[in-house]
């Protein structure tokens, strides 16, 4: 079967530019964009990935095309990073291939031990699976001062209903501060979160957030040390 893919872009209004990655959901394509935005089609992505510049995107497995400029980690077992949170696993039957496009992009041992260390790429191979989930899901990592108290949180995971929920975009939240992607953020909340992400307690919050106007109850528990995972609910 033959699919007019030209006609398919323009139907759509598909920008190339702004395409993050094209995965397999049998039997359908789906395109992620930048924004967080998803498009499903029957077109396979072999057949797509003709129309997209070669020196731009990099197949690391059936059904997976990048888009090398948006990988943050290539791990030595071959898992990606991106800059989404998402984390897809490349093929394992030639590991050194993987290794030698880390090393083409750039990404050096010592840029991937530090992404290792903002939060373990086992954890967002996990966490991506609830991408799609129809309730709001983020990890935040505790920042702490020089005297070990928590003073801030970072998102270092969102699935795309945080999105809804808290009506900002996923890339802005993304390994973002907090109390930068809401300044008038109440800080009443980061007592609970770190004790949460030190101890390994579980929380459920009922209060009114201010930052985005709703009254939320927050589900928290401890995904890994240093971290708190939070399931938001508005009431």
């Amino acid at each position: 079967m033959r699919y007019n893919v030209l006609h398919f872009f323009e139907r759509k209004n598909i920008d190339i530019s702004n395409i993050l990655y094209l995965t397999r959901q049998n039997p359908l394509t789906k395109i992620t964009f930048f924004d967080g935005k998803e498009i499903l089609t029957a077109i396979p992505v072999k057949e797509i990935a003709l129309y997209l510049p070669d020196k731009e995107f990099v197949n690391i497995t059936k059904g997976i095309l990048l888009r090398k400029s948006q990988i943050v980690n290539i791990s030595d077992d071959g898992l990606y990073a991106m800059t989404d949170g998402s984390v897809f696993q490349g093929r394992k039957r030639n590991i050194s291939q993987h290794k030698q496009l880390r090393q083409a992009l750039g990404l050096s041992k010592e840029q991937n031990e530090k992404t290792e260390k903002m939060i373990p790429l086992e954890l967002l191979e996990k966490c991506s699976i609830l991408n799609d989930m129809p309730l709001a899901f983020c990890v935040i990592e505790l920042v702490f001062d020089a005297n070990g108290r928590g003073v801030d949180f970072v998102f270092r995971y969102c699935n795309e209903e945080m999105a809804v929920v808290e009506g900002i975009p996923v890339s802005e939240m993304l390994n973002n501060s907090f109390y930068e992607v809401f300044e008038n953020g109440d800080k009443k909340w980061l007592v609970t979160y770190a004790d949460v992400a030190l101890n390994g307690t579980k929380v459920i919050l009922h209060d009114y957030s201010p930052e985005i106007g709703k009254d939320l109850t927050i589900y928290c528990f401890q995904p890994h040390p240093g971290y708190c995972a939070c399931i938001l609910i508005p009431r």
